[in-house]
């Protein structure tokens, strides 16, 4: 039985989620093969989805420099992921903002330059900033990186996609981009050896992706759309001419995963970078995992699986005091449920009680959690789905003033998981 406390506080999580697409004419890259197969980049075997080091390893050091590419790297990421923008002479600059002023001194260096947008300075004036001690000190001095400078780094040791990022402020920027990688002998749909794609192309805007496409139809493309999930008749027209779609292992579940893949697509997943939350996209199936986190991400992908039991659900979150009404329809307040496990659990018979005792929630009769899913159970009334479950009381049971603890029972009367919360006051 664990005992964990959570201070709670009443935080939305957004999830932003993306679509992977590859222009194909109808046959496109292959798929790459299974990842068990496939070698760590230090020569060990690599099981599981590959991960993706988004903007390098952004919680070691500041954002798309060289120190955050190198220790992803060393992390053993197995793609690095940076953000493409073009300078007001037209260079090819690795920057996620619209405008410097986040992790730069752009503002003390050029004051009379307001808003400071990467396509108004040129790569001269950009390189002059310090992209580095708005992280720490000890960075102070770092440059931004062009994406040649990525290429030289990187010198075909992992994987690369990068992102043709708001090309409306960069005009050209997608062919700009496919000439460079023509010289760098990066134009079609190679494996690294641990089997990730050596270059990747993904972008919100599809004329850019299609642009790109005119100079390099064979590098594998990415489109970027929000959302879960996309529904059957999106998935099937993306199935014509792309490689995959992007979603979040928190607002998915397994099924979603193999609706996917039914389609013939791969799925990609929003950066996660808690370990719970790598393993809910792999356990839910994700052929790809984006972190800020690489090694944490590695551990948590890399960690022996075990077989299905009642004990690998825990009580993953409690919504406690929701906008509203406590006990308002369909989204009052819920404890979530996590399975933490790579196989469906029956939950069927499972309760919670809360510290006091008595107050029961039911999870009903025939209830299952999907591999790596979450599944939600409502003190309120609502519509019972396949990931949730509603037991229609009036009033509230979760405390939420002071917090409270949540006993979570099997059809056995077994005690399953503890978890206590605390509400800040």
């Amino acid at each position: 039985m664990a005992l964990r406390n959570v201070i709670l506080s009443n935080v939305a999580v957004a999830a932003a989620t993306l679509a992977f697409a590859v222009p194909m004419n109808n046959e496109g890259p292959d798929e790459p093969e299974e990842s068990s197969t496939a070698s760590h980049p230090g020569g060990g075997p690599r099981s599981g989805p590959w991960i993706v080091a988004h903007r390098g390893s952004p919680r070691v050091a500041p954002e798309q420099t060289e120190p955050a590419y190198t220790s992803a790297i060393e992390e053993g990421a197995d793609v690095l992921e940076g953000d493409v923008q073009l300078t007001a002479d037209g260079e090819l600059v690795l920057v996620h903002d619209d405008s410097l002023t986040r992790n730069t001194n752009v503002k003390e260096e050029f004051p009379d330059r307001d808003p400071w947008n990467v396509g108004d300075l040129t790569l001269e004036e950009i390189k002059s900033l310090d992209a580095g001690s708005w992280f720490d000190d000890r960075f102070a001095g770092e440059r931004i990186l062009t994406v040649e400078e990525l290429l030289e780094l990187n010198d075909g040791e992992v994987g690369i996609t990068l992102e043709l990022k708001a090309p409306e402020n960069s005009p050209g920027v997608a062919t700009e981009l496919a000439n460079l990688l023509e010289e760098y002998d990066l134009t079609d749909d190679d494996r690294t050896r641990t089997g990730a794609y050596e270059i990747m192309v993904h972008s919100r805007g599809q004329d850019a992706l299609r642009e790109f496409a005119d100079v390099l139809p064979d590098v594998p493309l990415v489109y970027l759309t929000g959302g879960p999930m996309l529904e059957d008749e999106e998935l099937a027209e993306l199935s014509e001419w792309t490689m995959g779609v992007f979603a979040d292992p928190r607002a998915t579940r397994a099924s979603d995963i193999q609706r996917a893949t039914d389609h013939g697509l791969q799925v990609y997943a929003d950066p996660v970078d808690s370990p719970e939350q790598v393993r809910m996209a792999v356990d839910q199936g994700y052929t790809w995992i984006l972190t800020n986190q690489p090694e944490t991400a590695l551990q948590a992908r890399d960690k022996p699986q075990h077989d299905p039991h009642p004990n690998d659900v825990l009580v993953d979150h409690v919504l406690e005091n929701p906008p509203g009404d406590d006990v308002q329809p369909e989204n009052g307040e819920h404890v979530t449920l996590r399975n933490t496990t790579d196989e469906p659990v029956d939950i069927s018979g499972h309760y919670l009680r809360d510290q006091a005792g008595n107050t029961v929630l039911f999870m009903g009769d025939d209830s299952t959690i999907e591999a790596g899913s979450l599944f939600r159970v409502y003190v309120g009334p609502g519509t019972n789905r396949p990931d949730a479950y509603y037991n229609g009381y009036d009033t509230g049971m979760l405390n939420n003033t002071r917090g409270d603890t949540i006993t979570y029972y099997n059809d056995d009367h077994e005690i399953v998981d503890t978890f206590s919360y605390i509400v800040p006051r």
